[in-house]
């Protein structure tokens, strides 16, 4: 009888294991599509102060 309910407690945390593993490889899937998006909003943001700041550079 304690060998039976060994081994569904191991069974149990294998699942919750198993799920938590997917959800993390969901999130980090997300994140990874996410990056060029991020480096693109970043570089924009670089050649906006660049910009802005030849621009300034210029009127005085």
């Amino acid at each position: 009888m304690g060998i039976i309910v060994v081994e569904d407690i191991i069974l149990i945390l294998a699942g919750i294991f198993a799920v938590g593993m997917i959800v993390l490889m969901i999130k980090y899937a997300r994140f990874i599509h996410s990056q060029p998006k991020m480096a693109e909003e970043r570089r924009k943001i670089k050649d906006e102060e660049k910009y802005n700041h030849d621009k300034k550079s210029n009127n005085k």
